[in-house]
This record gives C-alpha cells, structure tokens and sequence, in this order.
C-alpha cells in the first residue's frame, strides 16, 4: 500500500436548483407553477365542498339515511332486505357517504395552520382537530360497515360448502346442521345491517352539526397568504 500517495481533494457539486440546497427556503418562490397550480385545486375544492357537499350531500345523505334505518327496523329478515334490495341500497349509500366524507377531510386539511404561522393557533386549531376527528370517524364508519357486510358473505359461502359439500354424515345430516347455522348467520346479518344504518346516519347527523356549529372558528390565514397549499 502507498501511504505517501496523496488522495485527490472531494469536490462538491453546487446544488442546481434552490430544492437542493440543505435549507429548503421558499417554496413559493422557487417553484412558482407549483404553487399556483395547487392554490387552483384547493380553489376549486372549497367551491365545490360549500356548494355541493355542505349545501346539498350532506344533508340528502342524511334524509337518506334515517329512511335506511326506517327501512331496516322494519323487515323481518335479512333474507326480505336483500329481496327488497335494501341491502343494496345500504352499500350503495356507504360508498357514497365514504367518497363524501374523505372530500370533506381534505376540505378541512386546507384550513389548518401551517407550521410557518408561528406559535399557537388555539383554540381554531383544536376545533379543527375535533372537526377533522368526526369527519374522520364517518370514512371509518362507512368502510368498516362494508368490511363486515364483505365477512358475513364470505362466511356464509365458506360454511354453506364446509356443511354440505364435506364428507362425513349423511346428507340430511349435514343439511340439518347448515339449516341451524343458517338461522343464526341470518339474525347476525340483519343485526349488522340495522347498526350500520345506525350508526351511518348517527356519524352523519355528528359532522353536519360540528361543521354548523364550529364553521366560524375555521381559518386560512388570507392576511399572511397562508394555506395548506
């Protein structure tokens, strides 16, 4: 090994653009049509939350909801829910409701106080925290009630086949046992799909009066020019 040899001296490249730089700086200005392509976008957004959403999905998915629920009280079985297409209507409505709500967080997360303000924004920014938590708790409503209703299909195609198709007993043996079985899943299924109802319209009924109630207390900054964008 040469030790007297000299290694040659590192050079550092100059970072090509500001984003390269170990301090970020102003995004604004280092990338303009970023910006203003964002600010756009979160425009549009706002317009079409207070316009179509606060103004008209929000409350016809409430209306809708309680005549679920109504409906749902009043059916005997699951197997007269689905013949009437009530459980249809009910995904139908979960995926809805799940597409409006995840608008609406993110139609929240524009209003929150970026870091850049400076201090604490008091109570605005706990208000929307709790905002944000109830609109959060519907997208978690809506995709847990579709989980569960996924399950019990699932289950009962796996028993159905396991109780008749297995070796072991006789047929009408194994018939008796799916038929007993049979009963219980379907008091279970039409109990999931009442609480779903339930609680769909009840986390509705939630964020539709925190956002009336605490709307006022929601705030963009305009005067720093300061947004989530």
């Amino acid at each position: 090994m040469d030790r007297g040899r000299k290694r040659p001296a590192a050079t550092t490249t100059p970072p090509e653009s500001p984003l390269g730089s170990p301090r970020l700086g102003s995004v604004r200005d280092s990338c303009p049509e970023l910006c203003k392509h964002l600010q756009q976008e979160e425009k549009k957004l706002r317009s079409d939350t207070f316009r179509s959403i606060l103004n008209g999905e929000l409350i016809q998915r409430t209306k809708d909801a309680k005549a679920l629920l109504v409906e749902a009280q009043q059916v005997s079985s699951h197997a007269d829910a689905i013949a009437h297409g009530l459980t249809k209507r009910v995904v139908s409505a979960l995926h809805g409701t799940h597409h409006m709500s995840v608008q609406l967080t993110t139609w929240l997360g524009t209003f929150t106080p970026p870091l850049s303000v400076g201090g604490n924004a008091g109570v605005s920014a706990e208000v929307q925290d709790g905002m944000y938590a109830n609109c959060q708790s519907l997208v978690q409503t809506c995709s847990d009630g579709l989980h569960r209703m996924l399950a019990f299909e699932k289950e009962r195609a796996t028993m159905h086949l396991r109780c008749l198709e297995e070796k072991g007993g006789t047929a009408d043996e194994r018939k008796a046992i799916w038929l007993r079985y049979e009963g219980a899943l379907e008091e279970n299924q039409l109990h999931e799909l009442r609480k779903t109802c339930l609680m769909l319209r009840a986390d509705l009924l939630c964020v539709a009066h925190t956002l009336q109630n605490n709307g006022e207390h929601l705030t963009t900054h305009v005067d720093q020019q300061l947004s989530m964008f």
